[in-house]
């Protein structure tokens, strides 16, 4: 990935669960810096927030059993800023949502060239998932800060 001004940081630019290295249920380790670049820390704040609070559907965390309504993850997303000792900011939010387009932008250009796994990933609707989680998220952002 490119720098992204402020440059305030070296982000991951894909801290997930699916990234990260746990032992007795804790998180001990992120791995796959592959995609790391210097930027500004809401650039992976946002991301962050997106994948662990996470910044879902209620239909999506519902058969996830995870908890649902835009007060719970407004919580849970003061949570995670706490723990930085961060005040909830939109711009944490919209840097997310950028960060969200900018990935699904990546993936739709892979399936045009015909990469068998986002093809595969938009065959079983994951890509469109991702896009009602952007107008999610853009909807309730206001709520997800000030709750």
């Amino acid at each position: 990935m490119e720098s992204r001004e402020p440059v305030e940081t070296v982000c991951h630019n894909d801290l997930a669960p699916w990234n990260t290295i746990f032992r007795a249920g804790l998180p001990v380790a992120f791995i796959d810096w592959d995609t790391a670049a210097p930027g500004p820390r809401a650039w992976d704040l946002g991301f962050i927030a997106w994948r662990w609070v996470p910044f879902w559907r209620d239909a999506k965390c519902r058969a996830h059993g995870l908890p649902i309504g835009v007060a719970e993850k407004a919580r849970r997303f003061r949570l995670l800023l706490d723990a930085y000792d961060l005040e909830p900011e939109i711009g944490v939010v919209h840097a997310g949502i950028e960060r969200m387009r900018q990935l699904q932008e990546h993936m739709w250009k892979l399936v045009a060239d015909g990469s068998g796994w986002e093809v595969e990933l938009a065959r079983r609707g994951v890509l469109d998932e991702a896009a009602l989680e952007i107008e999610w998220v853009e909807e309730h952002a206001l709520t997800l800060v000030g709750s």
